[in-house]
């Protein structure tokens, strides 16, 4: 629990996330009250799937919900906003009985339907949606319902995403979706901005199963008094449309703004870069969304990819190198990583030629070659662990760093960056970026999606004038970083050697790859 109490009037943001659900208590002038998360289960039934139960979702956000309100008792919750994993579908009768566990967007069992659907979609249609058919929408799942399980997809009543399910539950009533989360079923037309009847009609899709698609910030209901009682809320309270947790990071970071840009230390390195218009990538190495929205049409847009092993490339050190350093934290009731983090500070900047490739589960952005494999080079007698805990944060900078190109070749640059998810709370990961990067780096106070929820919880109960003003009162810079020229250039130097190995490594790497199929197996 973070804090409780001082404000008579509090929005309430939610994050149905992909690993579990977060709470955020926000006042009006942005001070965070209180936040909880509880995690929940990803069933894996047979290679590829991955399948949530969404009743999981609901006791995570119950648990939430209690602790929460039992830190705020001060104060009156004045509006509630759920956002929530992307591209993931609830299948739901009429009555509003699961049909079948929730297809998270990790699923790859429809790689068959996406190969279908290349072949049958009109290249002039496939633009439209501004995004790269794969996997990860919603539209390909619902196909292989369709094929193997015919009698769920009859029985489905309206397609609801994650947070749709949830704030169902809150309000009890109307089968709505927002913009963001509709552009993420592969379903809806970006540029007319309403559901695709040319896609619908290629895929065997029945458009009467699609929800209605209101403004993000429109408020859809209240919370009914069942849910009250379910999850500990005021009855009466209004209830906001919401959004996907993606286009909610946007709110949190406070990049509303055409230019402005931010940098997820997660799981995964993510770079976005809000734009007016969409600007999505020919070559299908990024992601386009709407920001949440307030009207009709959309206010501004975002385009994002992704490097795959961040936060997880240090996690990973940390679990197989690092047993000392975990039970020292246990001893002195510390994080692991804060003390990797001083480790890693008492070797010199570019770890004195260590070389760290993050390629831990091959590499996304802006490679897309799963066969590339991770690796340390240069090492030395010189080399002890504090430059290999160095040299995994100045990797996955550099990762970052070579996803850059794919935005200057979209016309779009980063003069400063805001620095967010758990890998941002690293003073020293987020010099080491900066550095890198050469560009200035700011560190927002809440700077996660449930925050950003409970800003647009504000838009929609009317206590901001729109996006940007939610931003400017609640947003807040924690940090400032500068980077250091003297820095740069040397990192600039090293990030050529960097290329070199990549690009060295990658024909010896697919190589490695097709031997791997042939190894002897461990007993």
């Amino acid at each position: 629990m973070e804090g409780a109490v001082l404000s008579s009037e509090i929005l309430l943001g939610m994050d149905i996330g992909t690993g579990g659900c977060k709470a955020a208590a926000v006042n009006l002038d942005g001070e965070l009250l209180a936040s909880e998360a509880c995690e929940y289960r990803t069933n894996y039934p047979a290679p590829g799937w991955a399948e949530q139960d969404p009743k999981d979702w609901l006791k995570a956000l119950r648990a939430v919900c209690r602790k929460i309100v039992s830190s705020i008792r001060s104060g009156r919750i004045i509006g509630v906003c759920v956002d929530g994993q992307p591209h993931t579908p609830v299948f739901l009768d009429e009555g509003g009985s699961i049909l079948y566990p929730a297809i998270p967007w990790t699923d790859r069992r429809s790689s068959a339907q996406v190969e279908k659907l290349k072949g049958r979609l009109r290249e002039e249609n496939a633009k439209r949606t501004f995004n790269p058919l794969n996997t990860a929408f919603t539209l390909p799942q619902i196909l292989w319902v369709k094929e193997h399980l015919p009698e769920v997809w009859k029985r489905t009543y309206k397609l609801q995403i994650a947070k749709d399910f949830v704030r169902l539950q809150l309000t009890g009533e109307g089968w709505f979706t927002d913009p963001t989360d509709a552009l993420g079923t592969y379903l809806f037309d970006g540029v007319s901005f309403q559901w695709s009847r040319s896609i619908c009609e290629v895929s065997g899709i029945e458009m009467e199963k699609l929800p209605e698609v209101k403004p993000s910030s429109k408020v859809l209901g209240e919370v009914s008094r069942r849910a009250s009682k379910k999850f500990f809320l005021p009855e009466g309270v209004p209830v906001v449309n919401g959004a996907h947790d993606p286009s909610m990071e946007n709110l949190a970071a406070g990049t509303v703004k055409p230019g402005t840009s931010f940098i997820k230390l997660a799981t995964a390195g993510v770079i976005s870069v809000t734009t007016k218009e969409p600007k999505p990538d020919p070559k299908g190495r990024t992601v386009t969304y709407c920001l949440p929205t307030t009207k009709d049409e959309p206010e501004g847009w975002f385009t994002k990819t992704a490097t795959l092993s961040c936060g997880s490339s240090y996690r990973w050190f940390r679990d197989v190198f690092c047993l000392e350093e975990i039970k020292r934290a246990k001893r002195l009731g510390r994080n692991p990583f804060e003390v990797m983090d001083e480790l890693a500070s008492d070797a010199p900047p570019c770890s004195e030629g260590l070389v760290f490739h993050p390629y831990l589960i091959g590499e996304g952005s802006p490679y897309w070659d799963p066969r590339l494999k991770g690796d340390f080079f240069g090492i030395g007698l010189r080399h002890k662990k504090a430059h290999f805990c160095r040299a995994v944060l100045e990797g996955v900078a550099f990762s970052i760093k070579d996803s850059l190109s794919i935005f200057r070749e979209l016309g779009l640059s980063l003069s400063e960056v805001r620095l967010i998810g758990g890998g941002s709370n690293s003073a020293l990961w987020r010099r080491i970026v900066c550095d890198v990067l050469g560009v200035k780096g700011l560190k927002p106070l809440g700077g996660d999606s449930s925050f950003g929820s409970a800003v647009l919880a504000g838009v929609g109960v009317g206590e901001f004038n729109g996006l940007l003003d939610g931003v400017v009162r609640c947003v807040k810079a924690m940090e400032v970083v500068h980077p250091d020229p003297k820095m740069h250039e040397f990192y600039e130097k090293l990030f050529q050697v960097y290329k070199a190995v990549h690009d060295a490594m990658a024909v010896i790497s697919a190589e490695l790859d097709e031997l791997l199929k042939h190894l002897p197996k461990s007993k």
